[in-house]
């Protein structure tokens, strides 16, 4: 299988790493009466990408069937990205990946890293490209977060993790949005709802943690 991915300007590409199952080569699990069980053996791997003709342009070719006699067999595929260290934004804040995440088979990665549940995608090709905006959060504790924002992942068209079988090909092409940026603020008196403001400097409640998407999306 062959994973492309386009790093646009401002952002790092974090080694890939991949989630190998064994149902011959078994893993022992302890339930809450602390009795053992057996599960499929699992190895992590990661793995970065190469560089291609384009100086943009990542590519990684990812074994199926890693074989040997425990027959690994390719379960999940973590791709991940951030906002560099040198974009002048990331000065005095906790930088957080975004991440896309790939099943093969059950028992998949147990962190969903903020991808929201998998749906299901079939044929052989895989086409992403969402649209981010850099996402600023102060937290009462006076920590700031970075992180990219495509939209609340608990909601299934802006969703980040795939299950797919048999697809040959996965090419991502992030659109990052690097001037458009939403700033969240908590209440300055608690309880009290989360004030997004957003590039074009209007500003609004949010009763959750996520900006109004479709609004961004119109100032892109």
């Amino acid at each position: 299988m062959d994973v492309t991915f386009r790093v646009p300007e401002g952002i790092t590409l974090q080694p890939a790493e991949l989630l190998y199952r064994s149902a011959q080569c078994k893993s022992v699990r302890y339930n809450s009466s602390n009795e053992p069980h057996d599960i499929p053996g699992y190895n992590d791997v990661k793995r970065p990408f190469d560089v291609s003709d384009s100086s943009n342009v990542r590519h990684l070719r990812v074994t199926v069937d890693g074989g040997g006699p425990c027959q690994w067999q390719l379960n999940s595929l973590l791709v991940s990205f951030r906002i560099a260290d040198d974009v002048p934004l990331v000065k005095g804040k906790k930088v957080i990946d975004t991440s896309y995440i790939f099943d093969f088979g059950d028992y998949g990665l147990s962190d969903g890293y903020g991808t929201g549940r998998a749906k299901v995608s079939s044929g052989e090709i895989i086409e992403l490209k969402t649209d981010f905006f850099p996402m600023v959060v102060h937290h009462i504790d006076n920590q700031v977060d970075l992180s990219l924002f495509g939209g609340n992942t608990g909601y299934e068209q802006w969703r980040r993790r795939y299950k797919t079988l048999d697809v040959e090909n996965i090419n991502i092409e992030p659109k990052i949005h690097l001037s458009k940026v939403v700033v969240l603020t908590p209440p300055a008196i608690r309880p009290g709802n989360i004030t997004a403001t957003y590039p074009n400097g209007f500003s609004e409640d949010i009763t959750h943690i996520y900006p109004d998407y479709d609004k961004l999306l119109s100032m892109k």
